[in-house]
């Protein structure tokens, strides 16, 4: 009799424990859903493709390093007001904002399930494919 209460109680107890858990899971998938950044449309690997394709180094550069370009992404998805947060030469920072600039239109953040403008931050690496100096 002792070992079926003990054994009823342990139930009882984890049971309790699980329900209480239970909507808190419940409530962070439904906040995910609910709350999300803004994205590139096809995701990370697509944004790295669309750079790859697009970003031209400058000839007149003769420098290499990390432009990083802060940029809006408006509800309708459209990027703009394009700044430079960390700029490496003009050249450069100009090459990246000009390049982001032909982005197609991204999905737009969404707070509480609504969508909203958001601000991006975007590191644009400029690096050489075969330095002539080498």
């Amino acid at each position: 009799m002792k070992t079926i209460l003990l054994l009823l109680s342990i139930w009882l107890v984890s049971y309790q424990m699980n329900a209480k858990t239970f909507p808190i899971e419940k409530l962070q998938q439904e906040q995910e859903v609910k709350d999300k950044k803004a994205t590139y449309p096809g995701g990370q690997e697509a944004l790295t493709e669309f750079l790859k394709e697009n970003l031209r180094y400058p000839k007149e550069a003769r420098r290499y390093g990390k432009v990083i370009i802060e940029f809006t992404v408006k509800k309708s998805g459209k990027c703009t007001d394009f700044t430079v947060v960390k700029s490496v030469i003009d050249e450069l920072d100009y090459s990246a904002i000009e390049t982001l600039q032909g982005m197609p239109y991204w999905e737009p953040a969404m707070k509480d399930g609504k969508k909203v403008n958001s601000k991006v931050k975007l590191p644009v690496l400029f690096k050489p494919d075969e330095d002539p100096n080498r």
